[in-house]
């Protein structure tokens, strides 16, 4: 893997950002497909693509930096070069909750029934993100002498840390867990009982995975002697796993599942 796709001059085109390109790319694609019908129109979500693309690069730079302040304590200017790495999912993805929540309720809109469009576009997009990172070298797993072993290219985050020493090669192990996530979104889509019902599959689902996956990990943010990802991963399934419960209440009225939030 190489993380520089061609250069043109001085000008780089590295294969990590042409993968989150086509994630986005892909994830609205999905999303306009699954709105058909809805009172979300393509142009609507077009217009929140650009806004939440900017939320989520500054939620996911915001996350980094909050779970590794030590590093820019003495010099907080360092935490603006972004291009040095250091970008998390799960702050681009909480920046977005956020977001969508007040766009869409300044709209009139459900949040719910965005959320239920968005989570499947969302975590395609996470799928196709992460393999960027494996060309990239970063999120990378364990040393390992088993035969799925990756020897990551000089000069990537992997590289300078271990070396040439083969790796478990994470990034690609979520790419795929990511998209089993994405079938069982979209089956789930067109039989959900209540709005916010697919959302709130992705983030038990993706939070479980998550959580697995940072055992294989060696990069990952650290609070005290835990993992930041696995701490805010059990959170997040177990808060979502309590509102599907609630949603579910036999006493629950049925017409309440499309009041807009």
């Amino acid at each position: 893997m190489h993380p520089i796709l061609f250069s043109i001059g001085n000008f780089e085109i590295h294969v990590w950002g042409l993968m989150v390109a086509l994630g986005v790319f892909a994830g609205l694609w999905l999303a306009i497909r699954l709105a058909q019908g809805s009172e979300f129109t393509a142009d609507m979500l077009q217009e929140y693509v650009l806004y939440g693309f900017m939320a989520g690069f500054i939620g996911a730079r915001a996350w980094e930096v909050v779970f590794s302040w030590g590093e820019y304590a003495a010099n907080p200017a360092q935490a603006l070069l972004f291009w040095q790495g250091g970008l998390s999912i799960q702050g681009a993805v909480a920046a977005n909750v956020v977001l969508a929540w007040w766009y869409f309720r300044r709209k009139g809109l459900s949040f719910r029934r965005f959320a239920d469009i968005a989570a499947p576009g969302l975590i395609l997009g996470q799928a196709i993100g992460r393999i960027g990172c494996f060309f990239n070298g970063d999120a990378y797993g364990k040393p390992t002498d088993a035969w799925y072993g990756v020897s990551y290219q000089p000069g990537t985050p992997a590289f300078q840390v271990w070396g040439s020493a083969p790796l478990i090669p994470a990034e690609l192990m979520e790419a795929g867990l990511d998209m089993v996530i994405v079938a069982i979104l979209l089956r789930l889509f067109s039989r959900k009982r209540f709005d916010g019902q697919v959302a709130l599959a992705y983030f038990i689902l993706y939070s479980l995975a998550r959580f697995g996956l940072e055992f294989l990990r060696t990069d990952s943010l650290m609070i005290g002697g835990f993992k930041a990802a696995q701490l805010t991963a059990l959170i997040t399934a177990l808060t979502a796993a309590i509102v599907w419960l609630w949603q579910r209440r036999p006493n629950r009225k049925e017409h309440l599942a499309g009041n807009r939030i």
